[in-house]
């Protein structure tokens, strides 16, 4: 027997040293203190489908990670001669199998031993694995066979799947759960304590996928023609032919047009190539970006439509933040832009990253505003995550804009039409030590009128790439439950019905209470730097000037103060003294 499982071992080894000649993997929550392992319980580890591919890369990131291993034994009679099992197994005939929810025998020997040995616990630590993060798009037959998607992949497709995405492989550790905990309900009930322990991980997995993947995307052709199907574009439409006199066909062409100006086109392909020119650009023009409190991502994406809500200091933000989100493991939000950027060459390339257009102002365009609506109440009721600034443009003093109410207005709307699937709003604060816009802002500031966005701007731009903008911070807030904000306001909210046009006496105050929060709440999760500090210790001063050491004890005092008395759990404090922090500016210029 030993023999045989040496032989089996060696084999296996050999079969991923292959393996790992072509694939390359991207992995999070690979260590035992992000996991919060205990040493004193035996860890085992769960992948959704049986694959062998899926096998390997488990066994290797263990190793990489020097994790409680892979493939050491469970003290499981007649359960796994490895710490981990599949939780689907598969039917039918060699190319022809498919995975079914029959639960394995592996898996039905982990829960035995749980039932028989009270006294012992197993630490089950799910793994997600994805081949490629391509969104699932209807009527593309090439996505479905070459993609990791919703649909389960037989052999050969998985083949090819490896083939031509394993080279962009993500792996995702996430926290362990106790056997014991799970099973202890179900002592006298091997069959209940089964599908209690199924239905957690299958529920896991499910919500792990729809983070990482998003939610299965319509054709934007499909999706720009349903808006125009909607009974409130229907009547929009039915008006404004009424009140201009112009045929009905005439007026539906126009809101077509509106539509496809609106909706975004996300390309993956577009995603991961911008993954590596921005990766590159980071690395030239950075120092470092520092990333703090993505876990409030990561949790709250896998059970919501999720608005991100960052401070706007810049044209950067929304590339950083879809960059720091893609990296780790979850999909580019939608993101609000304004019709400015939608200019030769630039404009289609954002639409396929997720960026959806539109117009500073349409107050008095009724046709156009009900398709941004409808494409909106799409985006939230479906599930896909959205991005916008409630500052409604870029901060030229990096003070928090006044909230504007627009798009605020237009989820509360939309959430009250449709709630099942809830809304959560994520704070962003990204903190710069130098805007790459700022010798513009510092004229505008001054008078100079603002200048157009343009491609010859753009390239301009570009000259400043030899320069260094030193740190950046990416800093998630705490989540804001939209269902909360207005059950503080109006709690009979979910018994009142809702369409399109209707607005509740109640919601300017529910919308001005959610944009004091927001805005509250990405203060909340400042990033406080070298740069800011030395500037706000000058700035205090009669000729913005003062002795060096004074300069140094202040900026000192102010970080105590800043430690002693935090604004919140969620602000960030620079590393160092105001000795180093003076330093660092002088060689920042």
């Amino acid at each position: 027997m030993r023999l045989y499982q040496g032989i089996r071992s060696l084999i296996l080894t050999f079969f991923r040293k292959i393996l790992f000649l072509w694939i390359r993997t991207d992995v999070s929550g690979n260590s035992v203190d992000a996991l919060g392992l205990s040493s004193e319980k035996p860890v085992c580890y769960v992948l959704q489908y049986s694959s062998l591919s899926s096998r390997l890369v488990l066994e290797q990131e263990v190793i990489r990670a020097q994790l409680p291993g892979a493939t050491t034994s469970l003290p499981v009679k007649n359960g796994p001669s490895h710490s981990f099992f599949f939780l689907y197994r598969r039917i039918g005939r060699s190319f022809r199998k498919r995975q079914a929810p029959v639960p394995t025998t592996e898996f039905q020997a982990l829960v035995r031993y749980g039932l028989e040995n009270p006294e012992q616990d197993v630490q089950i630590v799910p793994v997600s694995l994805f081949w490629g993060r391509s969104p699932d798009k209807e009527k593309s037959l090439v996505k479905l066979l070459l993609s990791d998607t919703w649909s389960v992949a037989g052999r050969l497709q998985k083949f090819l799947i490896i083939l031509v995405h394993g080279r962009n492989t993500y792996v995702q550790f996430n926290k362990p759960l106790s056997l014991k905990q799970v099973v202890d309900e179900y002592r006298h009930s091997e069959e209940r304590a089964n599908r209690k322990l199924a239905r957690i991980l299958r529920t896991h997995f499910r919500k792990v996928r729809q983070a990482v993947l998003g939610p299965d995307l319509s054709h934007r052709r499909t999706l720009v023609e349903g808006l125009l199907r909607t009974q409130a574009v229907k009547e929009a439409i039915r008006e404004t032919a009424a009140k201009e006199d112009l045929a009905p066909e005439k007026v539906r062409a126009q809101a077509y047009k509106y539509a496809d100006e609106i909706a975004a086109s996300m390309s993956i392909v577009t995603i991961r190539i911008f993954e590596v020119l921005l990766a590159w650009l980071w690395n030239r023009i950075y120092k470092g970006i520092a990333v703090n409190n993505i876990k409030v991502a990561k949790e709250t994406a896998q059970n919501n439509a999720v608005i991100y809500v960052p401070c706007h200091r810049s044209h950067v933000d929304y590339l950083l933040l879809s960059y720091v989100l893609y990296k780790n493991g979850l999909m580019p939000p939608h993101i609000a832009a304004g019709i400015n950027l939608n200019m030769p060459v630039v404009g289609p390339i954002l639409r396929r990253g997720g960026a959806f257009f539109m117009r500073r102002s349409f107050r008095d365009n009724p046709l156009y505003a009900t398709v941004f609506n409808e494409y909106m109440h799409v985006m939230f009721s479906r599930g896909y995550s959205v991005e916008y600034f409630v500052e409604g443009g870029r901060s030229r003093t990096g003070r928090m804009l006044q909230p504007r109410p627009g798009m605020l207005a237009m989820t509360v709307r939309s959430f009250l039409r449709n709630h099942r699937k809830p809304i959560v709003f994520v704070p962003v604060y990204i903190g710069y030590e130098k805007v790459m816009e700022g010798r513009s802002y510092l004229g505008e500031l001054r008078g100079k009128k603002k200048q157009k966005e343009s491609v010859f701007g753009l390239a301009k731009t570009a000259r400043k790439l030899s320069s260094s903008f030193g740190k950046v911070s990416v800093n998630f807030g705490e989540a804001i439950h939209l269902s909360e904000v207005l059950d503080d306001v109006r709690d009979t909210w979910r018994d009142e019905a809702y369409d399109s046009e209707y607005r509740p006496a109640w919601l300017n105050e529910a919308v001005s209470k959610l944009s004091l929060k927001v805005a509250s709440s990405i203060n909340a999760a400042v990033a406080v730097n070298p740069i800011g500090m030395i500037a706000t210790v000058l700035l205090g001063t009669e000729r913005l000037a003062m002795d060096e050491g004074q300069l140094i004890r202040l900026a000192d005092q102010y970080a105590d103060l800043l430690k002693v008395f935090p604004y919140a759990d969620t602000v960030t404090l620079p590393e160092g003294n105001g000795k180093d922090w003076v330093v660092y500016c002088e060689s920042m210029g």
